[in-house]
């Protein structure tokens, strides 16, 4: 599935969009992703590595289209 929107972009990335970057933004299964983030437990050791391969995939995919075929 997929979700194209243009919403903020939030604490992470905001800055750079303000700044005229182009950004995006990977919107993962909140079902876990909201337990630990961006709280004094969020660190790397609690990464599920599987969730983290799969959502680097995903980035480098999108990235290597939008390289190949623009946006």
């Amino acid at each position: 599935m997929h979700v194209f929107s243009s919403p903020g972009g939030g604490a992470d990335i905001g800055p750079l969009k303000e700044q005229g970057a182009a950004v995006i933004g990977l919107s993962p299964d909140s079902q876990r992703y909201f337990d630990l983030h961006h709280t004094a437990s969020d660190t790397f050791d609690k990464v599920n590595k599987r969730e983290l391969a799969l959502g680097a995939a995903a980035m480098a995919s999108l990235l290597y289209l939008i390289d190949k075929e623009g946006l």
